[in-house]
């Protein structure tokens, strides 16, 4: 299972972008945005499953496929 750290999410729908081939396997996504309080305001680890990306849009951003990902459609990763 390889991890991914988004530095901040995309505001306009609350969404993150992550690259094709980050996911071939199982991925942690940890979002690490702090508001003006130094607060976390995505505090949870976020965990992407074999993601069926046939209908999900995407961008080609220098030459990678980005899908992207609403933040409330991500399953929280339990320990």
């Amino acid at each position: 299972m390889n991890s991914y750290e988004i530095r901040e999410p995309i505001w306009k729908d609350n969404s993150i972008g992550v690259a094709e081939f980050r996911l071939l396997n199982d991925l942690l996504i940890n979002i690490s945005y702090k508001n003006k309080n130094d607060e976390k305001v995505f505090p949870e680890t976020y965990i992407i499953k074999n993601p069926n990306l046939t209908n999900r849009e995407y961008q080609i951003i220098n030459g990678k496929k980005i899908y992207k990902f609403l933040i409330q459609e991500l399953d929280i990763y339990e320990q």
